[in-house]
């Protein structure tokens, strides 16, 4: 394959280039009512919900998450769903659920719910 362009790395374009090229992602999410946080190339969606919405919130992420894959494949990224991963948290009775909340299933692959995940940000 023959690269027609590309930044060096270790350039200070090449964060700032990375920042324009995932903005309209923002867009994607907020068009679901899910808010959007990313560090460097790690995104992370939050959605708040009460336990008896917990399986309509669950929906709502999954839609979201596929807009994003697809924007992700039309960008020339790839959405890895190895890497995904869900935590469903929040007061007395979200927390009762220990990691055993709903998965998401994304095409063939199934995200189950945990009872911690990494945050890279931190």
């Amino acid at each position: 394959m023959y690269i027609v362009c590309s930044v060096l790395q270790g350039s200070v374009l090449g964060p700032v280039l990375f920042v324009l090229y995932v903005a309209d992602l923002a867009d994607i999410v907020n068009r679901h009512g899910v808010t959007l946080y990313s560090f460097a190339d790690d995104t992370q969606l939050y959605l708040h919900c009460c336990r008896e919405d917990i399986t309509t919130a669950a929906t709502r992420l999954k839609e979201c998450i596929i807009d994003v894959g697809r924007w992700m494949s039309a960008n020339r990224l790839k959405l890895n769903t190895d890497k995904t991963e869900l935590l469903w948290t929040g007061s007395n009775s979200i927390s009762q659920l220990h990691g055993h909340g709903p998965s998401i299933q994304l095409g063939a692959d199934t995200v189950p719910a945990c009872d911690h995940v990494r945050l890279l940000g931190v």
